[in-house]
């Protein structure tokens, strides 16, 4: 097991300033991912998938890393009861290096880092076959983990890759103990009513937080490249249709 890395609160040395990387000419818009973007936004905002995971056979498989998980995003300035496990990385690691971008920019030294970067898959992803349906349809995929969160761990409100367009966009599948009364995942100030088991497209854009209120509540992140191909795997795979 590596070292941990603890992230401080000023981890991020200057702010994100859009406006100035557009005048610096480094805002590029290519219209393929324009027209993904504009595909996503027709569809709306939480969009479930006819994807289905066995979640009795997520639990046979995920039970050999019972040992493998990491803090998730360990802060200085706050405590969290979460844990991660990463599908796919940075290629030369495994499923237990750091899972959140914050940590793998500090452990590289390398601030460009995306989530593109980390397409490499682990022996989570080739292990747990329960996931295949899902990892393998948008495969190659970026950053990619599993979350466990136990009582009391949350994600604070935030946005992810607000910028138009983005270079990927998220598939979540809420896989253990994330039913009413055990996991709140708040989108646009409203409750998501959740199908365990489910894939979902969620525009994470918009303003989102959760909060766990028991042990082993997990789910599965994936960041998706912004291609129209992937935008219609989206759309050839909705679980309501015409």
């Amino acid at each position: 097991m590596e070292d941990k890395i603890v992230v401080p609160p000023n981890w991020r040395k200057t702010p994100k300033d859009f406006l100035a990387k557009y005048q610096r000419g480094e805002t590029k818009f290519e219209m393929e991912q324009v027209a993904a973007e504009m595909q996503l936004m027709a569809l709306g905002d939480v969009i479930p998938l006819n994807i289905k995971i066995n979640t009795y056979q997520y639990e046979q498989e995920i039970a050999q890393f019972k040992d493998d998980w990491v803090d998730y995003l360990p802060r200085t300035d706050r405590v969290n009861n979460r844990q991660a496990l990463s599908v796919s990385t940075y290629p030369g690691w495994d499923h237990s290096a750091v899972p959140s971008l914050p940590e793998a920019k500090i452990k590289t030294g390398n601030e460009a880092l995306q989530e593109t970067d980390f397409s490499y898959p682990t022996a989570v992803w080739e292990k747990c076959q329960s996931l295949h349906p899902v990892l393998n349809l948008f495969a190659p995929l970026g950053r990619t983990f599993l979350v466990r969160c136990n009582m009391g761990g949350y994600f604070y409100p935030h946005r992810d890759h607000p910028e138009f367009p983005r270079n990927v966009f998220r598939v979540l599948v809420f896989l253990k103990n994330c039913e009413k009364y055990q996991y709140d995942f708040m989108i646009d100030d409203k409750r998501l009513d959740i199908e365990e088991g489910r894939a979902y497209y969620i525009n994470t854009r918009l303003t989102h937080r959760t909060f766990s209120f028991v042990d082993d509540s997990t789910h599965l992140i994936m960041n998706i490249p912004m291609t129209i191909e992937n935008s219609l795997k989206v759309l050839n795979n909705l679980q309501h249709t015409h």
